[in-house]
């Protein structure tokens, strides 16, 4: 009687669960072993659990339970529900939201919009249109699906007139590739807002019909917001448009006081195929050293480095084109003397190996070596 009583009880939990426990535990189908690894302290342990727990064939009530950590949301177990595929496994995820003095929300909305089941993606539409946070109707809107949802489609456009700009912006994002808000999101780019701005850029690049050049190059050339320039000049990346090659070559020749704007130029030049892309870094190169050299320029063989852009892009140019840049003169300082003659040497120019400023002159003459432009 007694023995039958043991048997008949649940098998005692074990105190500590690691990932290998865990891969065993599923093979023999010991789903107890399995529920433990959820309260171990390792987030990788946790992280495993949930994502063996999200996809067995019959669902364990522990997954639910262990979403809750000490009074927050457990990120690691969270994200192990995107395995699942199914709201009797983990649509159990979407009731986490309904707490509205859970810390770190809008991260909440991220990874459950990485979790499709209809529980979920059912609760972050109702987020997007009535959350108390605006930050998380923002990041619930950014996450709806509305290319294939007409009730979503008719939210998010409605959405780019919001009072909240975190919505705008979200609403914005979540229209990226939908071509029947194109009309909404050309009122939408002049947005008082950068973050809406850049957003809506985003979503009209590659839009059928959209002037893209027409909004692009004034965000490039005039927007006050150094961030939307960035983003303007990032999404120029490929282009094929006349326009848009010719707006980034004025914009390059012309002073850019934000580094990261003039950073986004060059990389969308280097990744764009075509002579015009080669041309542009090629011709601009006089201007970049008497213009930022001496002011703000990095670390040779950077990302803000002119040079080295031009040469990752169009390297069989790169002799000439820094040749170009030497014959052009006008170099005020040694820092930007350096910098060219030290590319053209290393480009497989005649001249000697230039000291770098400000170091010593070595003893029976020659100069040092550096990777780097002294200030």
């Amino acid at each position: 009687m007694l023995l039958a009583l043991l048997f008949a009880c649940d098998p005692p939990t074990p105190n500590y669960v690691d990932r290998q426990m865990i891969e065993e535990a599923y093979r023999r189908g010991d789903n107890y072993v399995i529920c433990a690894g959820l309260r171990m302290e390792d987030d990788s342990t946790r992280g495993i659990a949930a994502e063996t727990l999200a996809t067995l064939t019959v669902p364990e009530p522990c997954l639910c339970a262990g979403l809750l950590r000490e009074g927050a949301w457990d990120m690691p177990v969270v994200r192990g529900l995107q395995k699942g595929t199914d709201d009797a496994h983990v649509g159990c995820a979407a009731a986490l939201l309904d707490d509205p003095k859970l810390a770190e929300r809008t991260e909440l909305v991220n990874l459950l919009a990485k979790i499709k089941v209809p529980a979920v993606e059912s609760r972050l539409m109702a987020a997007a249109k009535s959350d108390v946070d605006p930050a998380v109707r923002g990041a619930a809107m950014a996450v709806v699906r509305p290319a294939r949802n007409p009730e979503a489609l008719k939210l998010v456009t409605a959405a780019l007139t919001d009072p909240e700009a975190s919505v705008r912006s979200g609403a914005a994002r979540a229209l990226v590739g939908v071509d029947a808000a194109a009309p909404q999101l050309q009122l939408a780019a002049a947005d008082p807002d950068p973050s809406v701005r850049a957003a809506v850029l985003l979503a009209l690049r590659g839009m059928p019909g959209v002037p893209f050049a027409d909004y692009a190059c004034p965000a490039l050339r005039t927007d006050p917001d150094p961030g939307v320039r960035a983003v303007a000049a990032g999404v120029m990346k490929s282009a094929k448009d006349e326009a848009l090659m010719a707006c980034l070559r004025a914009h390059m020749l012309e002073r850019e006081d934000d580094a990261l704007v003039r950073t986004s130029m060059l990389a969308t030049l280097r990744g764009t195929a075509g002579t015009a892309s080669a041309g542009i870094l090629c011709d601009a190169i006089p201007f970049w050293v008497h213009t930022y050299i001496g002011v703000d320029h990095p670390t040779r063989e950077g990302p803000a480095d002119i040079i080295f852009a031009q040469n990752d892009r169009d390297f069989n140019n790169s002799y000439d084109c820094v040749q170009k840049a030497l014959r052009a003169g006008g170099y005020k300082t040694c820092e930007q003397k350096f910098y060219v003659n030290d590319w053209f040497h290393e480009l497989g120019g005649k001249n000697a190996k230039p000291r770098p400023c400000n170091a010593p002159a070595a003893s029976g003459g020659g100069g040092g070596a550096s990777n780097e432009i002294e200030f």
